[in-house]
């Protein structure tokens, strides 16, 4: 059983983080559609987000075990 629950603990997170980083992502490129020369921002501003989410599961999972 206590598998199964460190399982979840970190299964859920991590799921929500991809997704969140998807969505990061994919906002990212319909900006970069519409306002092709603020590429080099998007960028700089997806990787910040994107690291921000991966930080957030990582304080989760470091919290759960």
């Amino acid at each position: 059983m206590e598998t199964i629950a460190f399982t979840l603990a970190y299964i859920v997170p991590a799921s929500f983080a991809a997704i969140g980083c998807s969505w990061i992502g994919a906002s990212a490129m319909k900006a970069a559609g519409r306002n092709p020369e603020k590429i080099n921002d998007l960028r700089t501003m997806m990787i910040i987000d994107a690291l921000a989410i991966i930080g957030f599961v990582a304080a989760i999972v470091g919290k759960v075990m």
